[in-house]
């Protein structure tokens, strides 16, 4: 069974929410913009957003042709890190995961 959105709802809200064309209305950067989410998103959601991240991160697979696949994001995850991988450990230590 293939992993969807469905299955990492947080990580999809932030990814769709967050990270879009226009990502630069809430910051220029990854910890802006992860700031700015964290602003205005409940504790538990954001502790829900490490878990899915660190599910999706265990899911094995090339993890760039899985984000791309399961997210459709309109960012390119290496803009803001070395490796999509890294994006999502720092996303993720981010909101304290």
């Amino acid at each position: 069974m293939k992993a969807g959105m469905s299955d990492y709802p947080q990580l999809a809200n932030l990814i769709g929410g967050w990270f879009h064309q226009d990502f630069d209305l809430n910051g220029d950067t990854l910890e802006e913009i992860v700031g700015a989410y964290a602003a205005v998103t409940p504790v538990d959601q954001q502790r829900q957003l490490a878990a899915d991240i660190e599910r999706f991160l265990a899911q094995p697979g090339d993890i760039d042709d899985r984000f791309q696949a399961t997210f459709h994001p309109d960012i390119l995850p290496t803009g803001f890190a070395p490796t999509t991988r890294e994006f999502l450990q720092r996303i993720s230590g981010l909101v304290g995961g």
